[in-house]
């Protein structure tokens, strides 16, 4: 997501007092774990992010407000929760996309051919948590995906029971 970003010209700051008080109150914005501040140029901008996230929880943070800024022009801090509300599901909608693309989706289907594929494998696949797993394939299914099964050459998706 880095080289991302910086393909895009934006650019990544810890979400740190020094780098943020020139845009925010830091006081604002301490208790988040990032944001985004976009520029007067389109789809460009500054990520604020923690430090202290681990790998996969800074890669999806990293694709969400890339997603932001690619996308929306405003700032989230300075709009009111529902237009927020609608933002956040737009760039979760475009990073699950962005992280878990349809072309790279079908290998999964091909491998679950030989043997049951199961969320958690997909979530290690492709570097994500097993819940962004599941919501991306929500996003193809309309329902929650636990595993892909072959049965008689047959490919279908399964649930567990809860």
């Amino acid at each position: 997501m880095p080289d991302l970003c910086w393909r895009y010209g934006i650019t990544i700051l810890p979400l740190d007092a020094h780098f943020v008080e020139q845009f925010v109150d830091y006081e604002s914005v301490s208790h988040l774990k990032s944001f985004s501040v976009p520029s007067s140029k389109a789809r460009r901008g500054t990520i604020y992010i923690k430090e202290n996230l681990g790998h996969i929880e800074k890669k999806l943070l990293l694709a969400e407000e890339f997603c932001h800024l690619y996308s929306h022009g405003a700032s989230q801090l300075s709009i009111d929760k529902h237009s927020l509300s609608k933002l956040e599901k737009q760039a979760k909608k475009m990073s699950a996309y962005l992280l878990m693309p349809a072309r790279f989706i079908n290998s999964v289907y091909e491998a679950a051919y030989d043997e049951a594929v199961v969320i958690s494998d997909i979530a290690d696949y492709f570097l994500v948590t097993e819940e962004f797993a599941q919501y991306r394939l929500e996003l193809i299914f309309n329902r929650k995906v636990d595993a892909f099964v072959s049965h008689w050459g047959m490919l279908g998706t399964f649930k567990w029971f809860e």
